[in-house]
């Protein structure tokens, strides 16, 4: 079916959110959607929720799997799905309804392989104007580091270029393997100025959960693969710079308040000596001026009277 879009959502204890999310997938002015829902293995009532939406409309496929986490369901969507285009949403979330039709739309009108939209404010500052823009990969690079926008819902894709990508199963941050992988495939973006995903900022997913050894070692992780694979440009190793100096800032107050993650503070020493490679004095914070300039077992009394004294 020409011009078919392959909606994806990983579906795991959903219930709370669920009907409004498939909702406003059925709903959508575009009408020519398959979408799968992969039910990861849910305990609640997310599978009999997702069986009678299946009922109603014939465009919904559902597959059900043990428990694998998002990566590997969203692989399981990806390995089913029969669009010429792409779609990723993830279950706690929902879309306007016109989303995938202005997608549709703009990348078809600009001969364009992926093209991108904004979620619902995050911070005060940032302003919506619709605007429209075509970004090669080094500006849509330069733009994604500054506002770490990695998350893959945020884009749709034609098919040729995800269709032998996989997410990397049992991490966080998998978005950000994915998206860096995706700039690296096309000559450009297509960014739509347009808050059409609404973000659902009251469920806590792993993301949002409590700081662990996998957090640390993933943002690590993901924070190189970034610097070694983005394209070489001196505009993009000054955003990179800035990038690893907030990042790894957080994680350092992060270990400083959970160091049992970091014991032999190893992780805190690494942190430290990639912000003075990276850090630009003229542009320095304080909370990364105090890195640097402090010694790692004053920070940690320092991080830790903090917490003590907020949690009372």
């Amino acid at each position: 079916m020409a011009n078919l879009i392959s909606v994806i959502v990983p579906v795991y204890n959903a219930e709370k959110y669920l009907v409004r999310c498939i909702n406003s997938i059925c709903n959508q002015t575009y009408k020519k959607l398959e979408i799968i829902l992969v039910n990861d293995g849910s305990s609640d009532n997310s599978k009999s929720i997702c069986e009678a939406f299946q009922k109603n409309d014939p465009r919904l496929v559902l597959i059900n799997q043990k428990n694998g986490g998002s990566s590997i369901a969203r692989n399981t969507g990806l390995e089913n799905a029969t669009g010429d285009i792409i779609s990723f949403i993830d279950s706690d979330d929902y879309i306007e309804e016109v989303m995938l039709e202005k997608m549709f739309q703009l990348m078809t009108k600009n001969n364009l392989d992926v093209i991108e939209i904004e979620r619902n404010a995050v911070y005060d500052k940032k302003v919506f104007d619709n605007s429209f823009t075509i970004e090669d990969p080094i500006t849509s690079t330069e733009r994604i580091l500054r506002t770490t926008a990695f998350q893959v819902w945020k884009r749709i894709y034609k098919r040729h270029v995800v269709e032998n990508m996989r997410f990397i199963p049992n991490i966080i941050h998998q978005d950000v393997f994915f998206t860096i992988d995706v700039i690296n495939k096309v000559p450009n973006i297509g960014y739509l100025n347009n808050p059409l995903y609404i973000y659902n900022r009251e469920s806590i997913g792993i993301i949002r959960s409590k700081y662990s050894e996998m957090k640390r070692d993933i943002a690590i992780r993901a924070t190189e693969y970034i610097a070694a694979n983005i394209p070489k440009d001196v505009r993009l190793e000054k955003v990179m710079n800035e990038y690893i100096v907030s990042y790894y800032t957080d994680h350092y107050f992060l270990l400083s308040r959970n160091n049992s993650f970091d014991i032999e503070r190893k992780y805190r020493k690494k942190l430290k000596k990639e912000i003075i490679k990276a850090y630009d004095l003229s542009k320095i914070r304080l909370r990364s001026f105090l890195v640097i300039a402090m010694p790692t077992k004053f920070m940690e009394f320092i991080s830790t009277s903090y917490q003590s004294i907020k949690s009372k």
